[in-house]
């Protein structure tokens, strides 16, 4: 009876072991890939936020300015996804809610850690407070790099990817259990100006104004994706809090509770890690990566957010090969509402020929594949308003089929100060900027059917797509981005 009750507790605590630590493990994984997610493609969204000059009103795109300010945004928003009451003043006192439970044992006997005794700190729920990073180093919380798609089968991040030549078409930059196949971080980061030695803390507040200029930027390649992780492990344990200020956190790994009643080996006590001695260890980590943006919503006032141009303009027109910006000197026929160029032209783009023109009703180009509309729509001077940095449709000519949109450029467009007489055509200056991620009322993903007729075929779509994305041999006209999750 005897070793019949043993074995049949052996069993139960296999099973409990099963339910509790698996169980816990589980759930505190969820919490926190939630947090990552969100955090990720929040670290992208603001990458080109910029800072306010409260003396013009105007924004202005510092790289370092906008590097902090995204940060310290990542860091509050994983916050509030673990407060309890969303009242961050009261500090949580109740530490209910949080990315798992923290649970204290003591060391018990041999190396088994037999007879151990169980108890729960006053914070018994772990509240992360991820760490800026600003330097980008390469295992922080939070780091700023280029992100490929890769359908290999093994982990994306682990010390056998270190060994790498190559990520992302580029040197490996990644090193030890943080190289990825997946994601190369930027050795780079935006420099501080004279007068800020680092960015400021997440709840302290900024500058104003704002020192400038900072050095350095955030518009390559190399910063197109964002990667926050969230751990629970022994990573830190060395350093005060479990943190290293200013580039990395963890929380305590999860004890096993009733898998030590199991026949899990004893530990090593010269091995640098056992379940028994060290718990098990949780990480999360997501990467978001910009797209060309699929959908734009329309202006909108309070709060203040760019959308969509009541003018498409040409590709062709707004094209240059690194995306640097293009100023287009143009007439507006008030009558037809076509918009022609009158500066010097390109062979692409000549004197006298089409730059764009303007439509009824912007929503009807506010979502690529959409048809541009060719029926004359009149303008008048007065009503074609100076707008400030906007998402402008870029429509090009399709290999069958009318003029479809294929994204959207950042474009700004400066009427003649004084309108000529009533139906009299009136000059504008049109500048396309440089690409940028939106931070809102713009989206990857477009709301049912794609705007094609249902007789368009595999090669029609491909097309859109292809010049959508830029790729290769398209026109890049400095598409406008959006974080999308990539990982």
């Amino acid at each position: 009876m005897l070793v019949q009750f043993a074995l049949m507790a052996l069993a139960l605590c296999g099973l409990l072991s099963l339910v509790i630590d698996v169980g816990y493990t589980r759930l505190t994984r969820g919490q926190m890939q939630n947090a990552a997610d969100t955090a990720a493609l929040e670290g992208l969204r603001k990458r080109d936020v910029g800072i306010r000059n409260p003396v013009t009103g105007q924004t202005i795109n510092d790289a370092f300015a906008s590097d902090c300010i995204r940060r310290a945004s990542v860091n509050r928003i994983v916050r509030w996804t673990f407060d309890d009451n969303l009242e961050p003043a009261d500090g949580d006192p109740d530490y209910q809610f949080g990315a798992g439970p923290i649970l204290d044992l003591t060391e018990g006997a041999t190396n088994l850690h037999a007879l151990q005794t169980v108890s729960v700190p006053d914070v018994h729920a772990y509240k992360p407070d991820l760490q800026l990073n600003q330097l980008n180093q390469v295992h922080g919380d939070m780091v700023s790099g280029r992100f490929c798609y890769t359908a290999d089968p093994v982990p994306s991040e682990g010390a056998i990817h270190e060994l790498q030549d190559e990520v992302c078409t580029e040197p490996q930059r990644g090193s030890g259990s943080y190289a990825r196949n997946d994601f190369n971080p930027n050795s780079t980061s935006p420099g501080p100006p004279p007068g800020l030695n680092e960015c400021p803390a997440p709840d302290e507040p900024v500058p104003a104004p704002w020192p400038l200029p900072g050095t350095g930027s955030l518009a390559s390649v190399d910063d197109s994706a964002f990667l926050v992780r969230l751990r629970r492990s022994n990573e830190f344990e060395d350093l005060g809090g479990q943190t290293e200020t200013g580039v990395g956190s963890s929380g305590p790994s999860l004890p096993l509770t009733f898998g030590k009643a199991t026949t899990i080996q004893a530990d090593d006590p010269s091995a640098t890690y056992s379940a028994r001695r060290d718990g098990l260890t949780v990480r999360a980590t997501a990467i978001a990566a910009a797209r060309p943006a699929m959908h734009v919503g329309l202006p909108q006032v309070n709060p203040a957010q760019p959308g969509v141009t009541r003018f498409g303009l040409l590709d062709n027109c707004v094209q240059s090969p690194m995306g640097a910006p293009v100023t287009l000197t143009v007439s507006v026929n008030p009558t037809t509402g076509l918009i022609t160029r009158t500066g010097p032209g390109t062979a692409t783009c000549p004197t006298g020929g089409l730059v764009g023109r303007f439509v009824p009703n912007p929503a009807a180009i506010s979502t690529v594949g959409n048809a541009l509309p060719l029926a004359p729509s009149a303008i008048t001077c007065v009503a074609a308003t100076s707008l400030a940095a906007q998402f402008g449709p870029v429509f090009s000519l399709m290999a069958a089929g009318p003029p479809r949109i294929i994204g959207f450029a950042r474009v700004t467009f400066t009427r003649v100060p004084a309108c000529p007489a009533p139906g009299s055509p009136f000059t504008a200056t049109i500048t396309r900027l440089a690409s940028a991620v939106a931070a809102s009322n713009a989206s990857a993903r477009v709301t049912g059917a794609l705007a094609l007729p249902i007789t368009a075929t595999p090669a029609d779509v491909r097309e859109l797509f292809d010049k959508n994305q830029v790729r290769e041999g398209r026109v890049n006209y400095a598409p406008v981005l959006v974080a999308v999750l990539a990982r």
